[in-house]
């Protein structure tokens, strides 16, 4: 095989996809979400399409589109989100600051990090609150939603009715 250019520091100053491969990915708020296990390119423009992510044991594997992608080196990748699967489990308070429960699920809108709804577990022998993602005020070590919740209310098509 004929070598196209020498290999310099200042021409390869990149990252080999090899050295990826079993690095951290850290979401935007830097909680580890898994490991590097694939790197994928666009076909046509050979530009970096996004990475693959084991996310662990109970975890699926994920593909982080390059729009959601800060940073790339050889300690891992960084982040500009947190995914929304990790939203599962985190306490859910209503405007007035009462606890409703904790995330039993998230809904997206298809294959994307884009919050279509949460469903919200109220308690043993409760009936599930399904809120939309314009309910959900703020996220971070809980969820805030911008409602108010009567707990003796049908929960119906995101609201407390």
């Amino acid at each position: 095989m004929q070598e196209i250019r020498a290999i310099t520091r200042e021409k390869d100053a990149g990252i080999k996809a090899n050295d990826l491969k079993g690095t951290k990915v850290r979401a935007a708020n830097g909680k580890e979400i898994g490991h590097v296990i694939g790197v994928r390119l666009d076909v046509n423009t050979f530009n970096l399409d996004g990475i693959e992510v084991d996310r662990g044991f109970f975890g699926k594997d994920t593909f982080i589109g390059r729009k959601y992608i800060t940073s790339l080196s050889k300690e891992g990748a960084v982040l500009n989100m947190s995914p929304v699967s990790d939203y599962k489990g985190l306490k859910v308070f209503d405007s007035s600051g009462k606890e409703i429960g904790t995330v039993k699920e998230v809904r997206t809108n298809e294959q994307t990090n884009d919050i279509s709804a949460i469903v919200v577990g109220t308690g043993f022998l409760k009936n599930d609150a399904v809120f939309s993602k314009s309910d959900v005020e703020e996220v971070g070590e809980s969820i805030m939603l911008n409602v108010l919740v009567d707990a003796n209310a049908v929960k119906v098509g995101g609201r407390a009715e």
